[in-house]
């Protein structure tokens, strides 16, 4: 009888301890914490790029050329593929806007269907590989008005940048896209 007891007892605890649910070992978590954004970079570098958009459209073109790196970047909207020209060819351009055309005015922002959200963007978590929370390239969108001067047409051209700001808060380089086509088309209009 003892012995059926002891064999009793011991299925009991096998089966006892046979059923209990396995446990899985907790994963190890990430120790590495990601850097988090540098806000106050990316709203001076933000700040610089709207005062540069301020006196361009005051036909500034003393306080944009000192807003500006020496060795400055730009590619223009215009395809030239894709050759990259330097300050004085983004001053030209400028000075070229200046005299043909009246009451620049910029206007910031995404147009969306049911609003206008914010036209100054940076950072990224799409793709995977490539995502980054810093500040160093910042896009731009928003929309130019102005009065071209010949015809006194009014035009509206929706635009996009990528700029990047150094420490020193100059524009070190920028790529501009806009449909140059539509902009003429607009000013030289008869109708």
């Amino acid at each position: 009888m003892k012995l059926k007891l002891l064999g009793l007892a011991l299925l009991a605890v096998a089966t006892l301890f046979g059923c209990k649910e396995k446990t899985e070992a907790a994963p190890e978590m990430a120790t590495e914490e990601a850097e988090s954004p540098d806000y106050a970079d990316f709203d001076r570098k933000v700040a610089v790029i709207a005062a540069f958009y301020e006196a361009h459209s005051n036909e500034d073109l003393a306080a944009v050329t000192e807003m500006l790196s020496d060795t400055m970047q730009w590619s223009p909207p215009g395809y030239n593929g894709n050759k990259w020209l330097g300050k004085e060819d983004f001053l030209g351009a400028l000075k070229g806007y200046h005299d043909g055309f009246e009451d620049i005015k910029y206007v910031p922002g995404i147009v969306t269907v049911d609003d206008t959200v914010n036209g100054y963007w940076s950072g990224s978590v799409f793709p995977e590989a490539g995502a980054n929370n810093s500040a160093n390239l910042i896009r731009v969108y928003g929309t130019w008005h102005a009065k071209y001067t010949e015809t006194g047409n009014e035009i509206g051209l929706k635009f996009f940048s990528l700029v990047a700001v150094n420490e020193d808060g100059k524009i070190v380089s920028a790529s501009d896209y806009f449909d140059v086509g539509g902009l003429m088309a607009q000013a030289t209009a008869t109708e």
